[in-house]
């Protein structure tokens, strides 16, 4: 497993905090419900990050770039 950094933890949890506003602003804009869109931004917020936190785990580096030159050829 890849260890994540505290700025790749701190991009992952302001995306998932924008994804989840933006949810929350849907979902109260179809259901006038206060309480439903707080539920609706939390699930969001947590379906996001984790996905994001996963993929940023479970990544592989790539070990044969070199710098300044391009991966394709």
């Amino acid at each position: 497993m890849a260890k994540v950094s505290k700025a790749s933890l701190r991009s992952i949890f302001l995306v998932s905090l924008t994804a989840s506003i933006f949810a929350g602003l849907i979902a109260y804009g179809g259901m006038r419900d206060v309480s439903r869109a707080f539920i609706a931004a939390v699930i969001a917020f947590g379906v996001f990050f984790l996905g994001a936190l996963l993929l940023t785990i479970f990544s592989k580096a790539d070990e044969d770039v070199k710098p300044g030159k391009p991966r394709l050829s």
